[in-house]
């Protein structure tokens, strides 16, 4: 996607989505991307997802696997979580990263905002326990803003929707304890590219707290607000969205294509 001959990217879309999703943003970009972007484990064309083992490692594998040399990292909620994890863990495949809502929620923990999400992530945790996928499907979009999008969408997109939910069960661990220990003490602090982290003006407010604790801890860091947006900012506020990573790419000097030595 975008242009062969622009800044070297790779995408990693959000939960339930797919690299289709991109497309508004890609068009509203200033600056030129050579833009690799692809389906998580269990999503778009890609294979179902097995059941078995770490699903977040998995996915962050996939993201790996379209890097080549070194890329610009954009990642979008969980896709924000795998490239921030690629990036601490392979510090030299990373030219930057650009962080929309990164859906790390431990990053907030001992917050007002972490606990009030935990209360209301109760009843998906509980249909979760109960094996009732329908209704944790539901509560899923309701804790992203979303509940309406849910309930007006067609039948067949919410069937398939609601067999992924096993995947959003399965990074409980990741996203709310740190099982991967990205925030383990002077993990995040010791990667010192440029990094944008963005959340949505109007989002629940979780996710920019979560948002600005990662910005917080990362060694070369920005935060922004996007105006009127809220968690699914890419793809409902595209212009204002590419606007803030045009504007930070030119301040970091990212947006011109490295040279091949």
């Amino acid at each position: 996607m975008g242009d062969p001959g622009g800044v070297p990217s790779v995408l990693a879309h959000c939960f339930l989505g797919h690299s289709g999703g991109w497309k508004r943003l890609l068009a509203a970009m200033r600056t030129p991307l050579d833009a690799r972007a692809f389906d998580l484990p269990g999503h778009g064309r890609s294979d179902p997802w097995s059941g078995q083992g770490d699903l977040h490692a998995q996915a962050t594998a996939a993201l790996a696997a379209q890097i080549d040399g070194s890329a610009l990292l954009i990642g979008h909620s969980f896709g924000g979580t795998l490239a921030l994890r690629q990036a601490l863990e392979q510090p030299e495949t990373v030219l930057g990263m650009v962080l929309i809502e990164p859906v790390l929620f431990a990053a907030a923990a001992g917050t007002p905002e972490f606990a009030a999400h935990a209360a209301h992530e109760k009843p998906l945790r509980d249909a979760f326990a109960r094996g009732d996928l329908d209704e944790a499907a539901r509560v899923f979009f309701a804790l992203n803003g979303d509940e309406a999008g849910w309930t007006a969408m067609p039948e067949a997109a919410r069937k398939v929707m609601v067999a992924q939910m096993p995947m959003l069960d399965a990074t409980n661990d990741t996203l709310m304890n740190d099982a991967a220990g990205l925030l383990v003490p002077g993990r995040p602090e010791a990667f010192a590219k440029p990094v944008l982290v963005l959340a949505g003006a109007t989002s629940p407010p979780v996710f920019p707290a979560a948002a600005r604790a990662i910005a917080a801890r990362l060694g070369n860091a920005e935060f922004a607000s996007i105006p009127d947006a809220g968690h699914m900012a890419p793809l409902t506020h595209p212009a204002a969205t590419a606007a803030l990573i045009d504007g930070w790419l030119r301040r970091t000097g990212l947006n011109e294509r490295p040279r091949v030595a």
